[in-house]
Formats: structure tokens, C-alpha cells, sequence
């Protein structure tokens, strides 16, 4: 095999080349978030004039002058075709210039088509049969298949294209500066053994190793080995190596998402992309966290009490927490958090989880509410608050999957569930934490029951014998079904092995009986003489009482100035009728919509951006969406999702999410992963979905967000997403000269109470984008005018006279 480096332009080229890729290669399967990524890399190779941008690999064999067979690499092949074929089309339909008026021909027919006197046309790329059929669809400009990944990545570039990030000389001069390290088999390769090695789950480079070369990599060399030495290896010693899991959380931590584990290192250039701060800095800081983390894990704080609940806390895995619980602790080191605050905060953390288990209360939603937990307490905290008075209104305010269980629903659950077939772990928590609470003469229950010389023993037996049955009467079977696996009937022993099926007399008076045992969960059966209901419910309400203490549900008189908006799951049965949504999550993705039917059609755009060709078929087969042609006509009771596909949207939000709840049954998602974030007001959207909110409804959708971070405590990372979704959304609002329209005024002048109480709507549209015009030369102006209220001030002028 020979390789070398060249532009990927130069494999399209030639008036008789034929790129086959063969037929035991996979389907192209590029997402629009990958097409995306690469033509920002385009926009970042014009702006910042880099001369080459590497693309990875490709590997081929020269099968003959006329035939190149890809062996790997087929991805990039055809994205980089369509890219190319969706600039011709732009070109012809003048939606991008270019000075060389002959550039759209001169793609087609140097990198796009053959020349073949015998045939009427062959194009130079052929995928796979099933995108080839879509790929040769849209070069011959017939019917495209709209269910295709192909077709859908294609009207991508277009929209891109379109939007005037670059014009048609940049693209094509950002295409050709692509380069790849180019692989050529020679005669005695074997493209099957090549194939394979390519493709085999050999070692792989694991996340972390990616982002240690990355962030290392283009340091001169003394500047690598004090970064290595200094940094990332204290940060790999202090998380004893697991460092995929712990970069993980710390971007969790430092963005509010939760990155696939297997999409640590993208999440991490993106982080590193959009931080000011330098490689050393966030290097700085992700030591700071490794050994935050390490801290909690080893419950080795050095705050005595909190360290005290922390080794009971570590026995049960709550790795979610860490996106809270490491920057906490670096207020605890920096003083804006005392100690007695963070022992508050890990007692109430404790409570909370233990409480959701016992009530049975799903854990997917975990992931979520910690993600940004930090990020909310540290917005709605003032000066002087604590932060555990934070977290409880925080936790408390919270419904459905999110909820704090109430002491009546954890009273209920922890009497009446079976709390012996649970996971190891949780039992031993439960038992050690039961026996010792809060005591400083401890027995260590769950070391004991891990290491086996101790075990759970049922007083009344799993098994009924007939001296059971006689002394529970009539109705022991009926008792020993209800009774047998609840708190009441639990306790520990060291001699489970021996005590049998025995009577609850024997099992008293033997020797290292109930009577001789050292354990506080043993003191009432030493004082009853039989067992039956009435010592299940009394020590029932005992060990009850314990638990209500030991995991209480906290209160506190605090309440923010700016209440947050409430988030629920879409889940399977709540309504949502009478409320108000303002914006949904899922995944990677978080849009702000501006009603139901907004977010209707946004979360299943969502979801066949991802599984594009499941949706179709499922539409193919169901009355809930429907394919459609090209010509058809979208009726007012419907909206088009994406080309070729609509939904009924004249329904109620009820109806609407019933769809959503089928499809998502259908593609086997949970239904808990999309979240809806509501308005605060009782105001309700009609069951009617009225389109008609006005001429600014685009942009005054963004409100009730807007007013969530003003405050001086949001970071910029806080505000990106809405900054970015904003300007977006604005581009079509925009006053090209808005010096023109406030003649005289500078920036500062239009954040004035003066300007604002007068301000009509074009007033205000000039404001904003005079505001925008500053911020691409002074970046930070739209987030310092977010968290000073000034920008909710000036959309509030939308929606009081947006007629004018």
C-alpha cells in the first residue's frame, strides 16, 4: 500500500475516473449534525485563510486506469459530492455568486459526471444500490427519494449555501484546500484482508486518549511535557485512570449536556471551541474537578461530618451527582460555600435519591436534572443565601419524574415495598444506614454483608412451615404473601444459615439468637415473645420513623426573585392541557418554539434527522404521518415536517402527543428523554393552537428564557444556545442600517429607560440589530444585555405594540 497526501478534490478528478463503492460497505449514514460540522469547518478554513484542512483517510484500490474501488473512506466521498453537487445547483439557480461564471459547469464536469460518447450520462461516484438510486436522483434533477439520508444531507448544504455564510468562490476554494492522506492498494494487497483490518475491533484510541493528543498535540515540545506532566497526568492519577468517565462529567458539568460515551472528544473540541479560555486554563480547572471528584469519592473532603455521610452516600453508585457536587466543592475551597452548607447539601442529595428509589420513581430523568442543577441554584442564589435553602426549593419545585418524594409517598413505599429483592448495593446501604444513623458506635453492617458474614434473615420465614402456619393462624398465608419481603419482616444476623425455617421462639433463645445479638435492627424482637401482624406493623412504624429521620424531606422559606421555568418529561399519560410551552429538549437538541404545534413538528424533524428512513417507513404504514409528492399541496390542517413528509396539525395537544408518544414507542425511545420547559403563568394556549401571536411571535418566543438568565450570576456558556437560536431566528427581522434608524445613538443609549419607554417596534428591531452589528466586533454585548434584562425589555415592546 502507498500513500500520500492530497486535496480530495484530486480523487473526483479526471474526464474517465470511476469512484465504485463496493457492495459490502455500509449505507452512507452521515448525519446532518456531521454535514453541519463540516461546512463550519469550511467557514473556519475562509475566515481564519488556512491553507489545507485535513479530512481523514481514504483507502482505494486502482482496480484499473478507470476504476478506483473505495475501501474506506465512503463517507467523506459522498458527503464531499453532494457538497459539491449542491454549490452546481446554487450556482445555476443564482441563490450563491461567483465571479467565474463557467464555475457551476466546470464542477459538473470535472468532478461530478464522466464523459462517455456511448452513454447519455454516468456520474464519477457510485454508492451503494440504495443511495445510488437517491444520489443519481438528484443529479439527473428526477423525483428525489426524500426518505433517504442522501437527499436529506443534500437539501442541507443547500439551506447552508443559501444562508450567504460564504459566497460560491469561498466554498469551492474551502472545498479544494479539503485534503486527506489517500491510501492506494498495490498488486499484492489483499482488499478483503484490508477491509478487514480497517474495520476491526482491534484497540481503539479511547476518548480521552483523542483529547489528550488534541489538546497537546500543536504545544511546542517543553510546553508538552509541563502540560502533560503538571496537568493531564494529576488528572488521570487523581481519577485512577478512568478518565473517559471523568472528562465526561466534567463537560456535563461545564455545558449542562450529557455527551454519549462514545462522543466524549467531539463534545470536548465543541467546549473547547466556544471557551475563552486558554488550554491551560481549562486544563487548570479540569485538574481542579479530578480532584474534586476524587475528594467525593473517597469521602475524603476533610470536613468531618460531611465526609461521615459521604462513605455511607459512595456505597450506592451516584456518579450523577457529580456535576453538582465537584464545583460545590470548589466553593467550599474558595469560602462562597461553608462547610456546614455542603454537609447540608450532600444530607439532602442523600435524601433525595434513597427517597426516589424506595418510591420506585424512574432514574432516566437523573441525567438532566443534574446536568444543570448547579447552573440554576448558582443563578437563583443572592448574596447571603445558602446553597442547600438553593437546592431544596430547587429539587422540591419540581413534578413527575423530577420529583422529591413527599413523606407520605415514602412513608407508604418504605413500609409496604419489597426491599429484599433489590441490588446488593442498595440493600447494604439500606441495612448499615438503618443500624447506625446517626450513632458514633457503629457496626459495619454493609462491609459485612459484602464480605458474606452476615446475611439478610427473614423472621418469618421465606418458606412457611407448619408451626409458622400455626402460630400466624388462619390467615398466614394470606400474611406471609403481604408481609414476607417488607422492612418489617427484615433484619440481619450471622447465622441465617442455622436459624432455618426454626420457630420465631427457637430463633429468640438459641444460642446467638435474636436475644444475643448485637444489633440495633434485633431490639424489638427481643422484647416480643411471638410474631406475628402486630409486631410486623409495630416494628414496621419503628424502623418507618428511623427512616423519615435518617432521609428527611428538607424545607425552606427561600424564593428567587425570577422563579425558574418548570421542565417535565413528555412521559406516557400527563396532558399538559392549560400549559404553556416555551421550549423542549432532546438529546443534543434544546429549541425554543413558540406553541404545541411548534414543538409538535420541531421534536419529529428532530427525530428523523436521526432515524430518517425508520419515520418513513413507519409513516408508510400508520394514519399519524404521511408521505407525500413533491406537488402536494400542504392544507391548513397540516404541516410539512420535511420534504416529503406531513402531519395533521389542526389537533389538541392532547392529540398531538398521543403521536408523539406512539412514535416514540415505535423507535423504542423513551418517552421520558423529551423534556418540555413551561411557562410560570396560568396563561394557556387554546385548544385551538391559534397560529396568529403576532408579527414578532419568532422572536418574542424567547422571552420567557430571556428573563430566566437576567442575572449578573448566568455565565456565557449559559446563554449561547439561546444567543445562537436568537440570531438565527433575527436574520429575517434585520434593519441593514439601524445608524439610520436611531440617528445619534450609540449602544449605551438604547439600554436607557428613556429610549426603551418609548420605543415602538422598529425602534426596537433597529436596537437589536445595532446590538448585533457590536457584538461581532466587541463579542459579549448580547450576553451582558441578557443578564442585565435589557433584552426582555426591549422583546416586551414587541409584544405590546407589535402592530405598530
Amino acid at each position: 500500500m502507498k500513500g500520500s497526501i492530497r486535496r480530495i478534490t484530486e480523487l473526483f478528478d479526471g474526464n474517465s475516473k470511476h469512484l465504485l463503492i463496493p457492495v459490502y460497505q455500509r449505507n452512507y449514514d452521515w448525519k446532518i449534525k456531521h454535514c453541519a460540522r463540516l461546512f463550519d469547518d469550511l467557514v473556519d478554513i475562509v475566515h481564519q485563510d488556512r491553507e489545507t484542512h485535513f479530512f481523514g483517510a481514504i483507502v482505494g484500490n486502482p482496480e484499473t486506469s478507470f476504476t478506483y474501488v473505495v475501501i474506506d473512506g465512503q463517507q467523506r466521498l459522498t458527503t464531499t459530492s453532494l457538497l459539491m453537487l449542491a454549490l452546481v445547483h446554487a450556482l445555476d439557480d443564482g441563490a450563491v455568486k461567483s465571479t467565474d461564471a463557467k464555475l457551476a459547469s466546470k464542477i459538473r464536469e470535472s468532478y461530478l459526471v464522466l464523459k462517455d460518447e456511448h452513454e447519455a450520462v454516468k456520474f464519477k461516484l457510485k454508492p451503494v444500490k440504495n443511495d445510488n438510486d437517491a444520489y443519481s436522483r438528484l443529479l439527473r434533477a428526477d423525483t428525489p427519494i426524500e426518505s433517504s439520508t442522501i437527499t436529506a444531507n443534500y437539501r442541507y448544504f443547500r439551506e447552508r449555501i443559501a444562508g450567504g455564510e460564504l459566497d460560491g468562490d469561498q466554498i469551492w476554494e474551502a472545498i479544494f484546500r479539503l485534503q486527506v492522506m489517500a491510501l492506494d492498494l498495490e498488486k499484492q494487497d489483499d482488499p478483503q484482508r484490508i477491509f478487514e483490518s480497517i474495520n476491526s475491533t482491534g484497540l481503539e484510541l479511547s476518548e480521552s486518549d483523542k483529547i489528550r493528543n488534541v489538546v497537546l498535540m500543536h504545544q511546542p515540545s517543553h510546553e508538552q511535557e509541563d502540560l502533560y506532566e503538571n496537568y493531564w497526568n494529576r488528572i488521570e492519577k487523581a481519577v485512577e485512570y478512568r478518565t473517559d468517565w471523568f472528562i465526561r462529567f466534567y463537560l456535563v458539568s461545564k455545558t449542562g449536556k450529557t455527551p454519549r460515551q462514545d462522543a466524549v472528544y467531539e463534545a470536548f473540541r465543541e467546549y473547547q471551541k466556544n471557551a475563552s479560555a486558554t488550554t491551560r486554563e481549562i486544563l487548570s480547572e479540569m485538574r481542579d474537578y479530578a480532584e474534586y471528584s476524587h475528594k467525593l469519592n473517597t469521602a475524603s473532603t476533610g470536613i468531618a461530618e460531611a465526609d461521615k455521610r459521604l462513605r455511607r452516600f459512595n456505597m450506592v453508585k451516584h456518579d450523577v451527582t457529580l456535576p453538582l457536587t465537584m464545583p460545590l466543592l470548589g466553593e467550599v475551597k474558595t469560602g462562597t460555600v461553608s462547610a456546614e452548607d455542603f454537609t447540608e447539601v450532600v444530607g439532602i442529595l442523600d435524601s433525595y435519591l434513597f427517597r426516589r428509589f424506595v418510591c420506585g420513581v424512574p432514574t432516566n430523568s437523573l441525567n438532566s436534572i443534574f446536568a444543570t442543577l448547579y447552573s440554576e441554584i448558582h443563578r437563583l442564589r443572592g448574596e447571603g443565601d445558602r446553597f442547600s435553602d438553593v437546592l431544596t426549593y430547587s429539587l422540591r419545585r419540581r413534578a413527575t419524574s423530577s420529583r422529591f418524594p413527599t413523606d407520605d409517598e415514602f412513608k407508604e413505599s418504605f413500609a409496604t415495598r419489597n426491599l429484599y429483592n433489590i441490588k446488593g448495593e442498595n440493600r447494604n446501604y439500606l441495612f448499615e444506614c438503618l443500624e447506625n444513623n446517626w450513632s458514633n458506635d457503629t457496626h459495619d453492617i454493609a462491609g459485612a454483608l459484602e464480605g458474606q458474614s452476615i446475611s439478610i434473615e427473614h423472621i418469618m420465614p421465606q418458606t412457611l412451615s407448619s408451626a409458622w402456619r400455626q402460630d400466624l393462624g388462619d390467615d398466614a398465608e394470606e400474611i406471609h404473601a403481604t408481609w414476607r419481603n417488607r422492612i418489617g419482616n427484615l433484619t440481619v444476623t450471622g447465622y441465617n444459615s442455622s436459624y432455618s425455617n426454626s420457630t420465631f421462639a427457637d430463633k429468640k433463645k438459641r444460642d446467638n439468637g435474636f436475644d444475643a445479638s448485637p444489633y440495633r435492627l434485633n431490639a424489638l424482637l427481643k422484647n416480643s415473645d411471638v410474631w406475628t401482624v402486630a409486631q410486623l406493623e409495630e416494628r414496621t412504624r419503628a424502623l418507618t420513623a428511623d427512616a423519615l429521620a435518617y432521609w428527611p424531606l428538607p424545607s425552606t422559606d427561600f424564593e428567587p426573585y425570577v422563579p425558574p421555568l418548570p421542565s417535565m418529561p413528555m412521559g406516557d399519560d400527563e396532558s399538559f392541557t392549560n400549559r404553556t410551552i416555551v421550549s423542549f429538549e432532546f438529546g443534543d437538541t434544546r429549541k425554543t418554539v413558540t406553541s404545541w404545534k411548534d414543538a409538535f413538528v420541531e421534536v419529529i424533524r428532530t427525530l428523523v434527522d436521526e432515524r430518517r428512513e425508520e419515520i418513513f417507513a413507519y409513516a408508510d404504514d400508520s394514519n399519524d404521518l404521511t408521505v407525500v409528492e413533491d406537488s402536494h399541496e400542504v392544507s391548513p390542517r397540516e404541516s410539512l415536517v420535511v420534504p416529503g413528509l406531513t402531519v395533521v396539525t389542526a389537533t389538541s395537544t392532547r392529540a398531538k402527543l398521543a403521536v408523539l408518544r406512539k412514535l416514540f414507542d415505535h423507535l423504542d425511545v423513551d418517552t421520558d428523554d423529551l423534556l418540555f420547559t413551561l411557562r410560570n403563568t396560568d396563561a394557556a394556549e387554546s385548544e385551538g393552537e391559534v397560529d396568529d401571536k403576532g408579527p414578532f411571535a419568532e422572536l418574542t418566543k424567547f422571552l420567557p428564557e430571556m428573563g430566566e438568565l437576567a442575572s449578573t450570576a448566568v455565565t456565557d456558556e449559559e446563554t449561547r444556545r439561546l444567543r445562537d437560536d436568537f440570531t438565527t431566528v433575527f436574520a429575517r427581522f434585520t434593519i441593514p442600517n439601524p445608524q439610520a434608524a436611531l440617528p445619534g445613538k450609540s449602544l449605551p443609549d438604547l439600554e436607557t429607560a428613556g429610549f426603551i419607554e418609548n420605543a415602538r417596534a422598529d425602534n426596537v428591531l433597529a436596537a437589536l440589530s445595532l446590538m448585533l452589528q457590536v457584538e461581532a466586533m466587541i463579542p459579549g454585548q448580547f450576553h451582558r444585555l441578557i443578564v442585565a434584562g435589557i433584552i426582555v425589555r426591549w422583546l416586551t415592546v414587541l409584544t405590546s405594540n407589535g402592530a405598530q
